[in-house]
């Protein structure tokens, strides 16, 4: 039922194209006051323009007096840019519900969401107490509470706009949308799963540990919360899981190797990134056996078998 919800409303090619450069205008607005900004305090410190482009790609604004969580702030405000750009193109182009992207019922399960968003902290935590164990002078506190609680408040505000906004786009839009001309489900699940890897390509963690390790989690993460998102026939679980990930990150472990830097109570020396993988594929493992059974997921042909439409002809 969730991939046909794609089958609402109008699908013409062009109108994907058209929706997906409303999401990259989207985004480019939303960067605008963080550019002027930028541009402001810059120019009242004599700030070059190598310098604001440095700035701008480590993340890190202190230098002109941008606070790290206003700064935070200003950056994910890209996101919900985007998201709107999302909305205007499927409500208004496309004709349809925009929860349609989300589920194919009449409501939003908010338990469900809060149910994946628990489980998957615990379990992080579960890997975190592991590693702590394995490695404890490894982990130092930070703890600032000025710091922490204003994070605290833009983490819990934006972050989830900024997790939602991936999960629309790639589990929800382009999934459901590929369904279209697709004959198999995997088609669908595999493509997204891609090109969320490679929307992260850019990140500072792909410098740090190399391309094939870093690819491998992202890519890995998007074929779990596709896998989970077509067997349940909806985004809920997915939405729950990715801001779980980012929202712990951002909140109580921290390394320096991090695409953004926040004032998290813990902050990590070194990263083992096998170690990572693994404890990862582990409490995806774990997240899908107790989560299948809760559930009753048996037909997996759900993540790869036949899409139940035929293909559409390209308009």
């Amino acid at each position: 039922m969730f991939l046909q919800k794609a089958q609402e409303g109008r699908n013409n090619w062009w109108m994907y194209l058209v929706t997906l450069v409303l999401i990259f205008f989207g985004t480019i607005l939303g960067q605008l006051p963080l550019y002027f900004i930028l541009l402001f305090k810059a120019s009242g410190l004599g700030v070059s323009q190598d310098d604001i482009a440095e700035m701008a790609e480590s993340l890190d604004f202190q230098a002109i007096g941008i606070g790290q969580n206003f700064g935070l702030a200003l950056v994910l405000l890209a996101f919900v840019g985007g998201l709107l750009g999302l909305w205007f193109g499927l409500v208004f182009i496309h004709k349809r519900q925009f929860r349609s992207l989300i589920t194919p019922f009449q409501n939003i399960n908010w338990r469900k969401i809060f149910f994946a968003f628990g489980l998957w902290v615990v379990l992080t935590l579960m890997m975190e107490l592991i590693f702590y164990a394995g490695h404890p002078d490894n982990y130092s506190i930070d703890f600032e509470p000025q710091r922490f609680f204003g994070l605290m408040v833009v983490t819990l505000i934006l972050f989830p706009l900024q997790t939602s906004f991936e999960e629309l786009v790639f589990r929800g839009y382009l999934m459901q949308g590929i369904s279209l001309v697709s004959r198999f489900r995997w088609v669908p699940l595999v493509i997204t799963s891609a090109a969320f890897g490679l929307m992260h390509l850019m990140n500072e963690e792909v410098t740090a540990f190399g391309i094939g390790t870093t690819m491998t989690y992202y890519i890995g993460t998007g074929m779990f919360l596709g896998i989970i998102t077509l067997m349940d026939d909806s985004l809920e679980l997915a939405l729950g899981i990715h801001a779980a990930t980012n929202i712990y990150s951002a909140l109580f472990v921290t390394f320096d190797e991090s695409s953004i830097k926040t004032a998290a109570v813990f902050h990590m020396k070194s990263v083992n990134m096998a170690e990572m993988l693994i404890a990862f594929f582990v409490a995806a493992a774990i997240f899908t056996f107790l989560v299948a059974k809760k559930n009753g997921w048996k037909d997996w042909s759900r993540c790869f078998g036949p899409v139940q439409r035929p293909p559409i002809d390209a308009v």
